[in-house]
């Protein structure tokens, strides 16, 4: 199961002002190619990520309660370059890219840890973009 959780303290500060929603299995939370409009964290359940190509080359992750997802097209204010898919019965917590950013602007100390979360989606992002070219 892919990792991109936060700490203690940045999913603590999360999940205070994230708006908890469940969602059924299959449903879809986001598209790829959509404009971004939230991120979300997982608090119960997994939910798939894929980047919707030939499914020959492994393109997808699976990650569970506490990853960050939609993160990097919500930071940038983009389109989402995924689909993300509920696996399991999931809870969410749901936060637009402006609660995200009151968030940064109140604690400037989670910028570094949420670099650090984009760095590692960007290295697995930069992985899978080779193996689509093999």
């Amino acid at each position: 199961m892919a990792r991109h959780n936060a700490s203690p303290d940045l999913h603590s500060a999360l999940t205070q002002r994230c708006e908890r929603i469940r969602k059924a299995r299959s449903t879809v939370p986001f598209r790829r190619g959509e404009h971004a409009f939230g991120m979300f964290i997982i608090l119960r359940g997994t939910v798939r990520l894929d980047f919707g190509v030939d499914g020959a080359v492994a393109v997808a992750s699976v990650c569970g309660p506490g990853a960050l997802v939609g993160l990097p097209a919500t930071l940038t204010k983009r389109h989402y370059s995924m689909t993300a898919t509920v696996m399991t019965d999931a809870e969410l917590g749901f936060l637009t890219s402006e609660a995200l950013e009151g968030l940064l602007r109140e604690h400037p100390e989670f910028r570094q840890e949420l670099r650090g979360v984009l760095a590692a989606k960007v290295a697995r992002n930069d992985k899978v973009k080779k193996a689509r070219l093999q």
